[in-house]
């Protein structure tokens, strides 16, 4: 006769057959499951805002990531960036997000590109095999050469605005291009955008927190402040919104989702 099991034995054998997608299957079902699986999604630029986002696609299921950054994991950046801790200080940051990916989904196929973004190469970095995109660009330059490229070419996407000097997750926002209010980021890139013609009609993340001014530098870019708080929460606000994209057009061939996915939270002022 055999002996009934402890708790604890239980648990071990049911977490031997266990996967890190059954909660979220419960919430989005087998054929949810299953769209993620399938879908392939390109992220750009793995900084506070991309690093999150990327890995919550990760977390969430998604098969196929195609990420693009030049950077190296530094010091600095560990208080923000979701992957990073000082055992990969000094490793590209593609590396770095690979070897955190394959530690929640070891068989995820990640095409990883080190391109440094500039108004030139940024419509270049565009991973055309993937059928929805996440802008996580931090300089204004090469975030609207992408923008531009993105919505010419009809690719659905998603873009962050400005999150560093800012403590409030809660200010963030997420809506079309042309209702965004009270980011300066956004404001700059909006402009730039008008005047290449390119429409508004895209969803953004963007605060309306005001921001704490850089501290300058003689003859180079300021250094902006940054918590862990506000790029990570729009990262995951980015991942979430593609998730539901692809859940919402599992059923059909994505289209240019920015008119209809786009759910505008902004304030009326």
């Amino acid at each position: 006769m055999l002996e009934p099991q402890t708790p604890a034995e239980r648990e071990a054998g049911a977490s031997a057959h266990a996967s890190f997608r059954d909660r979220t299957g419960i919430i989005v079902g087998e054929s949810g499951l299953r769209a993620l699986e399938a879908a392939r999604v390109a992220v750009y630029g793995l900084g506070g805002v991309g690093a999150a986002c990327a890995l919550d696609l990760v977390r969430a299921g998604v098969g196929h990531l195609h990420v693009v950054d030049f950077d190296i994991v530094e010091t600095s950046n560990l208080n923000r960036l979701a992957f990073g801790d000082a055992r990969n200080v000094g490793q590209l940051k593609t590396d770095a997000f690979i070897d955190a990916a394959r530690g929640i989904n070891p068989g995820i196929d990640i095409v990883a590109d080190r391109i440094f973004f500039t108004f030139e190469t940024a419509p270049s970095a565009i991973a055309e095999d993937c059928s929805i995109h996440a802008d996580c660009v931090d300089s204004l330059s090469p975030k609207v050469s992408l923008i531009a490229a993105l919505r010419g070419r009809n690719l659905p996407f998603i873009a962050s605005m400005g999150t560093a000097g800012r403590l409030m997750p809660e200010r963030l926002r997420i809506g079309r291009m042309e209702n965004a209010k009270g980011c300066p980021l956004t404001r700059s890139v909006r402009q730039k955008l008008t005047k290449l013609g390119v429409p508004l009609d895209f969803p953004v993340v963007w605060s309306d927190e005001p921001a704490v001014k850089p501290v300058p530098r003689e003859g180079q870019r300021g250094i902006q402040g940054s918590a862990p708080f506000v790029p990570q929460t729009a990262g995951h606000f980015m991942a979430s919104w593609i998730v539901r994209a692809i859940l919402k057009d599992s059923a059909r061939p994505l289209t240019f989702l920015q008119k209809g996915n786009s759910s505008d939270s902004a304030r009326r002022n």
